[in-house]
């Protein structure tokens, strides 16, 4: 670290000598800087000093986000330690109920209620969730958007 300190003083002074050169009517400021046996140091440590100064704040911030990927995965794994106590609290499911109170024009269609019935309550398993069916209606045919709508849905849609 001391080095880097000399080194930064150094360019200091460095930059001050490099300033204080004249334009003599022999040399241009230019000549004067190469004809200088100190300029190529110069330039040396002057370079040195901002790649360090670079790599120095570099190092900073890997150290920053190193830091910050550490507070993070420690907030992330107490919030899944709390998530996990807090499901292993909670109540097993409740059974699936279902009740049929509607049934649709034709009375005689119990099959397709049965069907219908049976899909939701393996969906309803599958997600460890109950349900209730409260009503079964068949559809009408009426059609909800114009023509014209359902012309551009089709015109969107059609490539895919």
């Amino acid at each position: 670290m001391n080095i880097a300190f000399g080194l930064l003083s150094e360019s200091g002074n460095v930059i001050d000598r490099l300033q204080g050169y004249t334009d003599n009517s022999s040399q241009t400021i230019a000549q004067q800087q190469v004809a200088d046996p100190d300029y190529w140091s110069s330039v040396g440590i002057i370079s040195l000093t901002g790649i360090l100064v670079v790599f120095l704040i570099l190092a900073i911030l890997i150290f920053f986000f190193w830091l910050m990927g550490t507070i993070f995965r420690a907030v992330d794994k107490s919030k899944a330690a709390k998530m996990a106590a807090a499901e292993s609290v909670k109540a097993a499911p409740a059974p699936v109920v279902e009740t049929v109170e509607e049934i649709s024009e034709d009375n005689d269609d119990e099959e397709v209620v049965a069907v219908i019935s049976a899909a939701i309550a393996a969906y309803a398993e599958a997600e460890g969730t109950s349900l209730t069916i409260t009503g079964i209606k068949k559809r009408r045919e009426t059609r909800t958007r114009s023509a014209w709508s359902m012309a551009g849905i089709n015109d969107n849609i059609g490539r895919f």
